[in-house]
């Protein structure tokens, strides 16, 4: 499956399972990290967002296959960024009954930060990187990168409803890198065969 694909299922994932599964909530549990959402439940959406996470992942490796240099560099720390992200996801969802007060958490939280500042450096860096080169992947990176501090921000400051929207806007932003891939793709098969691309 061409890595394009692979990126849009993986920016749509997230909405599609909290729309389906986000409303599957319980009253019980109210001092525990996955209220209000049952643990089951919520063991299930960490796994759904892990494999987004991964799926994803395969933009920030092709990016880094079809540009050379620190612009390539850089991809690749967004690409290790999302594989943190995407452990801290399950980590997330093994601890779903535990206490909030218990230190597990403020490590788990932690994690999700300096993953979140990874995935930052990658994508704002790479898109100024790249941008200097006339890329077409410059722009799509440095509005995901914006995209997340934005979400960073909202999710540790403000209520969790607008940090998990904030964060899920983030995550379709990475459909306009997939659309970048899969229109550089037609142009290096265009350059190649030196036919006309395909509508």
């Amino acid at each position: 499956m061409r890595a394009w694909i692979l990126v849009v299922i993986g920016a749509v994932l997230p909405l599609v399972g909290g729309a389906s599964l986000g409303s599957i909530t319980t009253t019980e549990g109210s001092h525990t990290w996955s209220y209000p959402v049952q643990p089951a439940a919520f063991l299930w959406m960490s796994v759904v967002l892990a494999i987004a996470h991964l799926l994803v992942l395969a933009g920030y490796l092709e990016v880094a296959r079809r540009t050379t240099g620190l612009g390539s560099t850089l991809a690749m720390v967004g690409a290790a960024g999302t594989v943190a992200v995407a452990l801290c996801e399950l980590w997330s969802g093994l601890v779903a009954r535990t206490d909030l007060e218990a230190p597990v958490l403020t490590a788990l939280n932690v994690g999700y930060a300096i993953s979140g500042l990874v995935i930052v450096v990658g994508t704002l860096g790479g898109g100024l990187v790249l941008r200097g080169t006339g890329s077409r992947f410059a722009l799509p990176l440095l509005v995901n990168g914006s995209f997340l501090v934005v979400a960073l921000l909202v999710r540790f400051f403000a209520s969790d409803g607008l940090g998990i929207a904030a964060l899920t806007v983030w995550s379709l932003s990475y459909c306009w890198l997939a659309l970048s891939l899969r229109t550089e793709s037609k142009a290096t098969q265009t350059a190649v065969s030196g036919l006309p691309a395909a509508g």
